[in-house]
């Protein structure tokens, strides 16, 4: 088996799983764009949510609606749909966002959200609640509709795939199913 490790964002990805020079990947399936050629199988869904610094003031509030983040200034992510998530979420309100700093890498938004530079709008399955110097950073839920990010397995449609991706797609929607069974016995 022969396993290739690239980073790159999903236009790419997708480019390289419909030319045949990749069996498969983990990637970001909500916003495939070629769902004919791609067949994919969902593995994570994460609901966005905001990110504060320790002590901010709408850590304490009870309820933290997208508008009580239009006038703070914003840590932007520049990975696959998030910023354009983002923005539409604050335009859906009639706010244009006031981005403080825009970024690829998720540890610089940690370090300045940390900081208190900024707040984000990300994924939760991205959050950790610290960043690598070690400040500390929350998360907290955002009422109304937001959108979700899916990231699973993707293959080419029709593809014979060998028996080592195949035995991949299988362990990791096992490993799915013992994840949720596990959050159901937890709640």
């Amino acid at each position: 088996v022969e396993i290739s490790a690239i980073e790159d964002n999903g236009d790419y990805l997708e480019h390289l799983l419909i030319g045949g020079k990749l069996d498969i990947a983990v990637m970001v399936t909500s916003n495939l764009r070629d769902r004919t050629a791609l067949q994919s199988e969902i593995l994570e869904v994460s609901a966005y949510r905001l990110w504060l610094p320790l002590g901010h003031p709408l850590s304490g509030a009870d309820i933290i609606g997208i508008g009580d983040i239009a006038s703070e200034p914003l840590i932007m992510l520049t990975v696959d749909e998030i910023e354009e998530n983002t923005g539409k979420l604050l335009a859906a309100i009639g706010a244009k966002p006031h981005v403080a700093f825009r970024t690829r890498s998720v540890e610089a938004v940690r370090s300045l959200v940390a900081t208190g530079a900024g707040v984000a709008l990300l994924p939760d399955l991205v959050y950790r609640p610290w960043s690598l110097e070690g400040d500390r950073i929350e998360s907290r839920d955002i009422s109304g509709s937001l959108p979700v990010v899916q990231v699973g397995t993707v293959w080419r449609r029709g593809s014979g795939l060998p028996q080592a991706a195949r035995d991949f797609i299988g362990l990791a929607q096992s490993q799915r199913m013992v994840r949720q069974r596990t959050e159901k016995i937890g709640r």
